[in-house]
This record gives structure tokens, C-alpha cells and sequence, in this order.
């Protein structure tokens, strides 16, 4: 658990995003070409560009530039990371290979690495290639050996013998669970492994069964001469390589390959592919509000069905969506920090309802201590149940037998104890390791946490820089709903005044520490986040 906060890397926006979506539909006369410019002129985005598809026909929007203060300017041929819209290409190539015979949904990872291979939990063998594709393998969304040697390129490094490794010892001595739960591994895996059947490796296999049948040109693994640089926070930062699980979130391509394939899925242009593509409509799976197909998540309107997938990596966002029953498409296409995915569901007729809440034992809420000075509290929001350890995010649980709850996001579970019926601690289990916990409230720490109000005025006195090294700094400023600070590489989160110059996240468990001068000036701040306190003084 005390890994949690090094390893909740998001590759790509999932179904659950909706929850931060506008509940209005976007207005008949919404300008997409003054939201761009919008995003553009207060530095939230770099580059952008959309293409829609109507009744068959396109139009671009695009806007910025391919680097901050550049010449180039973006263009419906200006490539762009695309995420995890790579999933649905990794799908389509096994929706390929199933139709070639080389291997069935079906097909098992055990099958496919031998009798000589051993998993930790034998579970896991017996994962099928459709549950890998559709996030119902119980695989972590992240890899228990994922070590992040560069944060802002996390997955660099993590080879073919890595992904083997974090096969062979995942979810041991825990349940293997089945629900719907978001999986980079799990998609990674899935393109590995096709890439060996293959006899090619996954980009061999992909770019000669999918992509070229496509006539997809500019769609592929390299970076290409027009390509926006990534961007994040108002800063350039490194492209991701995503080595043996780029079948998850590797892929490039623009919104002109991206009108093709949508005019591909709409029926405009004959199916290029060998399999059927009304199966890959096929709805197997519940994903919350949402669907999934072998390929697709599913959005329902009043208007019909939207298929889509959407994606983010270090410096780029993405979402792509089509309507079979209006026969129209959308492509967003994002260097920068602007989350495409509601807009996108939106101009596609989609309006957000309440989260599926699922049923949650109430007895297991709490805190419990794995030692003196690090702990895990258990609670809900929205409807949904999480864990939070300290100095850490909340992450979401779900139940995977009695009394167990998988930790969907890194290769860990809580098995919860009871005496007499009444819930006195929890097992952590991850890494092969069980840790106990008793509980030593009934209410999470995270759920007692109160802000107090604080004038405006006074707020502005924390906004500045604090540099912690010449290349790390916080920065604090004064937003419309209050103050916000970020560190370099990372966006600006909300922080609430918890009083005598003391704010705390609520994103996670950590707080910032302020120091005034004799005159009274902010000087200082110090991030407190479980054992570790970290100073930096304000620049002047």
C-alpha cells in the first residue's frame, strides 16, 4: 500500500471520468473553434485539433502550435500521443487474429506462455485474451515491478522479461476478481502476447493486420517530422515510451487518419478488415454508467449508442467517438492539459446520470494502522468505495470474495477481519507480503478533515513560487474557487485552509505548512505527505 501514491500513473481517462462532466448538453450554437482558441490563449493547451464527421461530412478545428512560441502551426496532419484509443487498435487486433485462427477469445494466457511457466496466483493463467480485452482479467492497472526510474516516463524500461516477471508473481496470495476494473497491464499483456503469436512482436502484428489494412498512414509508433510536443502545466515535457506494454497507449496519429477510421466504423467506406465490425458492437461487459464491447466503451443517449474511447498520457489528451444511429463522429486530439472526453460525449447527445453505486458494506468503513505513523483509511464517495493510506490518494476497492477487496490500481488487497460479526482490522495483501492493520477508528481520517473559510484578500498572500531545487518548484495561485497548487510535471489541485496557515488536498492525503516573517509575509512552505516533510521558500 505504501506504494500506491509512486504507482497510480494514469495512462488513459476511463469510463468513471464522467463523473467530472457538465450535466448540460452542449448548446446548438456552441463555437468549437472559440473553445480551442479559448484553450490555447491561457496556456492550458499547446496544440489542438478536432475533426467532425456528419452525414459524411468533415470539418476541422484545429488551433496552437507544435511548439510553445513555434512557427508550425497545427494542421489536420499534425500528429498527437492518442493513449489509450491504442486499446481499441490492440482489440481490433485480436478481433484479427480471432478471425484468422491463431487464436480464440478464449485463448488463455497459460495456454499461451506453457506448462513450464509458473504463476504466483494459478488464477492467473487462466485469464482468457477477451477479459484482458475488455478489463475483466482482475489484472492491477498497473504492474507489481513497474519501478519508475524517470516520473515523467514512467513505463520506460519495462521489457519483455518484465512483463513476464509481473505475470509470473501478480496477485499472489489474493483472490482473482472478475469485475470490470481498468487495466494498462491487463492491455499491455494482451498486446504482448499477440505480438508472439504473431512471430513479429506486437508492432509487426499490429501496423501488417490492422493499421495498413486501415490505410491508416499517418497512425503508427513513431514521431513523426509534424508532431506537437507534449505538454503539461504550461511546460514541455518528455514523450512517453511505453517498451513492451505499448499495446496499452503507445500509438500516434491525427485527425485526418482519424476522420478515415471513423468513416471506416460509420460504413462510408468498406471494412478493410477481415472480421465483422458490427461484433465489436457487441456489448459483453458493464463498466458503471457504461458498457464495454470487445473493443468499444458504450455510451447510451436518447438518440442511440456512442462507442468511444478516450486517452492521456504525460503531455496529451485524447477522445474519439462515433454514432452509428446519426451517423456522426468526433476526434479531439489535445497536446496539453485539456480533458477532451466530456466534451467529446457531449456533442454526441450523451448527459451524465447519478453513478451505479454498488452496495457497500458500511461495517468495513474505518481506519486502520500498519504501524504508528502510516495508515489506511476506508470510506466512500459517490457511492464509490476507496481506500486511502497515508500520504496518498484515494483508490477504489472492489470486492472480489468474502470479506476481500482487490485494490484495482496496483497488484494489492484488503481481506477484512471480524470477530463475533464486527469488523476489528484488515490484511493487507500485495506483493506476496500480508501485513495486519487493526481498526483503530470507525471513521476514515480523511472523511473528519474540515476546511475553515478564509477571505480571498488573505488567500492571495500564499499564491507565488517555491522553488525546491533548480529544477522542481510548487506553485501556488489564486483560482476562481480558491487557491490551487502544483508541483512541476503535475496539474494544479485545489488545497483548503485547515487553519493557522495550515491547507490540506483533498486529492491526497498530504498538507502544506506556511512560515511567516516578524512582518508577517509568507516565506515558506513545507509539504508534509506521511513521513516525508519537504521545504521550499518562496521566491521574491
Amino acid at each position: 500500500m505504501e506504494e500506491i501514491a509512486k504507482r497510480t500513473i494514469s495512462l488513459a481517462a476511463t469510463a468513471m471520468l464522467f463523473l467530472l462532466f457538465s450535466h448540460h448538453a452542449l448548446a446548438a450554437d456552441f463555437d468549437l473553434q472559440a473553445w480551442i482558441d479559448g484553450q490555447i490563449d491561457s496556456n492550458s493547451a499547446l496544440a489542438i485539433a478536432v475533426v467532425q464527421l456528419k452525414d459524411g461530412q468533415a470539418r476541422d478545428y484545429v488551433g496552437g502550435t507544435l511548439t510553445p512560441g513555434g512557427d508550425v502551426k497545427t494542421d489536420a496532419s499534425t500528429q498527437f500521443e492518442i493513449g489509450s484509443i491504442t486499446k481499441a487498435f490492440t482489440d481490433l487486433l485480436l478481433a484479427e487474429m480471432v478471425e484468422s485462427g491463431k487464436v480464440s477469445y478464449d485463448t488463455t494466457i497459460g495456454s499461451l506462455l506453457g506448462d513450464d511457466f509458473t504463476f504466483a496466483n494459478e488464477a492467473v493463467g487462466g485469464i482468457t485474451l477477451l477479459q484482458l480485452a475488455t478489463h475483466t482479467s482482475g489484472l492491477p492497472r498497473l504492474p507489481a515491478n513497474l519501478v519508475m526510474t524517470d516520473p515523467l516516463d514512467p513505463y520506460k524500461g519495462y521489457d519483455d522479461e518484465k512483463v513476464l516477471q509481473g505475470l509470473a508473481g501478480t496477485r499472489d496470495k489474493q483472490p482473482l476478481g472478475h469485475h470490470y476494473a481498468y487495466s494498462n497491464f491487463g492491455v499491455g499483456v494482451l498486446g504482448y502476447l499477440l505480438g508472439q503469436v504473431h512471430g513479429g512482436g506486437y508492432i509487426a502484428a499490429l501496423t501488417e493486420l490492422v493499421l495498413e489494412p486501415l490505410g491508416l498512414e499517418q497512425t503508427g509508433f513513431d514521431i513523426a517530422e509534424r508532431s506537437a510536443r507534449a505538454f503539461r502545466s504550461g511546460e514541455v515535457v518528455p514523450d512517453w515510451s511505453l517498451d513492451a506494454l505499448m499495446g496499452a497507449g503507445a500509438l500516434r496519429s491525427t485527425t485526418h487518419d482519424m476522420q478515415r477510421f471513423a468513416r471506416i466504423q460509420l460504413g462510408e467506406i468498406d471494412n478493410p478488415l477481415t472480421h465483422d465490425l458490427a461484433d465489436d458492437r457487441e456489448i459483453v461487459s458493464a463498466a458503471g454508467n457504461f458498457h464495454v464491447t470487445r473493443v468499444w466503451h458504450v455510451a447510451d443517449t436518447d438518440r442511440g449508442k456512442i462507442y468511444w474511447h478516450n486517452g492521456g498520457t504525460g503531455g496529451f489528451w485524447s477522445f474519439f467517438g462515433w454514432q452509428p444511429d446519426t451517423n456522426e463522429a468526433i476526434a479531439v486530439l489535445v497536446s496539453g492539459d485539456t480533458e477532451p472526453t466530456g466534451l467529446g460525449l457531449r456533442w454526441l447527445g450523451y448527459r451524465p446520470s447519478a453513478p451505479v453505486a454498488d452496495s457497500i458494506d458500511e461495517q468495513i468503513f474505518g481506519q486502520y494502522a500498519l504501524n504508528p505513523s502510516f495508515g489506511i483509511g476506508v470510506f466512500e464517495i459517490n457511492g464509490t468505495l476507496v481506500a486511502q493510506a497515508s500520504g496518498q490518494s484515494p483508490v477504489g476497492l472492489h470486492a472480489v470474495g468474502d470479506d476481500w477487496y482487490a485494490i484495482d490500481v496496483v497488484d494489492g488487497s484488503l481481506h477484512f477481519l471480524r470477530e463475533g460479526g464486527r469488523v476489528v482490522g484488515l490484511e493487507l495483501a500485495q506483493n506476496g507480503v500480508i501485513q495486519p492493520a487493526p481498526k483503530t477508528a470507525n471513521t476514515a481520517a480523511a472523511v473528519s478533515k474540515t476546511a475553515v473559510d478564509v477571505a480571498r484578500e488573505d488567500l492571495a498572500a500564499y499564491a507565488g513560487e517555491y522553488p525546491i531545487n533548480a529544477s522542481v518548484k510548487f506553485t501556488l495561485r489564486l483560482a476562481d474557487e480558491g487557491l490551487e497548487a502544483k508541483l512541476t510535471g503535475q496539474p494544479f489541485f485545489p488545497i483548503f485552509a485547515k487553519g493557522d496557515d495550515v491547507f490540506f488536498y483533498k486529492a491526497v492525503d498530504a498538507e502544506l505548512h506556511f512560515e511567516r516573517d516578524d512582518d508577517g509575509n509568507v516565506i515558506a512552505l513545507t509539504l508534509h505527505q506521511g513521513s516525508v516533510q519537504q521545504r521550499a521558500e518562496k521566491a521574491q
